[in-house]
């Protein structure tokens, strides 16, 4: 098992500042998506568009950092774990063959609301029922650090894109100001920070380590938050 995903409830506090989110090993899977499912309720979209000036903010120049990252104009794309679409109507905007998948038929259910010209289905990360070496970029924000069995995904990633296609990951970072419980309830407006069964922060070693199947193009912190790594799928 990867460092990150700690076998004790490991957290390392300084004035508020948690260094490592939480992960219990003895999280039932089901348990897991069950939360997603059927308890997990923000709403990303609206939190760009009509949060705080600190979400706003965030989620506004993150998405303008992901299509800095490559080409994306008439590319066929899936945005993986899309929730209620808060990146999906920029990528529609870039080429018309994109599609949103998550998990939360009630997320799905706004999206769809939202973006009505939008293709969203409701999938599981780690069994899609895409076809092989299908899309040519998948993009995956605010997805991996709530996974238990994270590279069940990175798989299904490697399955689903096309060889040359493009993995854009978005992970909390280790070392990012992000952790900071202070900081992430400015930039989320939740009551609870720590309301995820699974939450699990990565650094450059780890995050290259699960995405080892794809060629590392680039791995890079985004504004002392999160990390953003650019992954090929070999030939």
């Amino acid at each position: 098992m990867y460092p990150v995903l700690s076998k004790h409830l490991n957290r390392k506090v300084y004035k508020n500042f948690r260094y490592h989110q939480i992960m219990n090993p003895n999280t039932p899977k089901n348990k897991i998506k069950k939360y997603w499912i059927n308890s997990a309720r923000y709403d990303w979209y609206e939190a760009r568009k009509k949060g705080n000036i600190f979400e706003r903010l965030f989620y506004n120049l993150k998405i303008k950092y992901i299509l800095s990252l490559t080409e994306f104009k008439d590319k066929r794309i899936l945005d993986l774990g899309c929730g209620t679409g808060v990146n999906t109507y920029d990528l529609y905007k870039q080429s018309k063959k994109t599609i949103g998948a998550d998990i939360s038929p009630w997320a799905i259910q706004r999206a769809k609301k939202n973006f009505k010209e939008i293709p969203f289905y409701v999938c599981d990360s780690e069994k899609t029922k895409f076809q092989n070496n299908y899309f040519d970029i998948i993009i995956n924000t605010g997805l991996m650090q709530y996974l238990k069995n994270p590279e069940l995904t990175v798989n299904e990633m490697h399955r689903i894109l096309k060889p040359g296609g493009v993995a854009i990951v978005e992970v909390p970072w280790k070392y990012g100001i992000y952790n900071s419980e202070f900081i992430r309830s400015y930039i989320t407006n939740k009551k609870n920070q720590n309301d995820e069964p699974v939450n699990v922060t990565y650094n450059t070693k780890t995050l290259r380590k699960i995405f080892r199947r794809f060629k590392c193009m680039k791995i890079r912190p985004f504004l002392f938050l999160v990390l953003y790594g650019l992954f090929k799928k070999k030939v």
